[in-house]
């Protein structure tokens, strides 16, 4: 008998210890959203307040993943709106392509390949490719 008192007390300690650790994840969580910041051409979401700014991308006051492409594109307009405007000049014979129309995957690469909000942005296609794209947002 006292080996089972000992074993659900054992349990219970191991159950109240996760719970503990759980909240110290979530408070850690809080405190790493709470220090996040958007980049400077997304200031104007910040004036609406943190938890609505996170949720106009994320859909959610606490994200725990990147936003969806119907986010982005709910605010910067249709895949094809946007490889419009990145078309390069087809005058310039080293022009870059079209980091929005890729030959390799057309207009269908997730916006969060490139992007990023809280972090430095990336150019995917450099996984294969030396691009530059001087004019991409940082």
């Amino acid at each position: 008998m006292a080996k089972l008192w000992i074993a659900l007390l054992l349990l219970c300690i191991g159950g109240f210890s996760q719970v503990i650790a759980a909240t110290d994840d979530e408070a850690a969580f809080h405190q790493q959203l709470n220090t996040m910041n958007v980049k400077p051409y997304h200031h104007s979401l910040e004036s609406t307040g943190r938890n609505t700014s996170c949720q106009l991308c994320h859909g959610s006051s606490t994200p725990v993943a990147a936003p969806n492409d119907k986010s982005c594109l709910s605010c910067h307009g249709s895949r094809d709106q946007i490889a419009e405007l990145t078309q390069p000049n087809p005058h310039d014979k080293n022009a870059e392509p079209n980091p929005h129309d890729s030959m390799h995957y057309g207009k269908d690469v997730p916006c969060t390949a490139c992007h990023n909000e809280h972090k430095p942005s990336v150019i995917y296609c450099n996984n294969c490719h030396l691009f530059k794209y001087p004019d991409m947002k940082p």
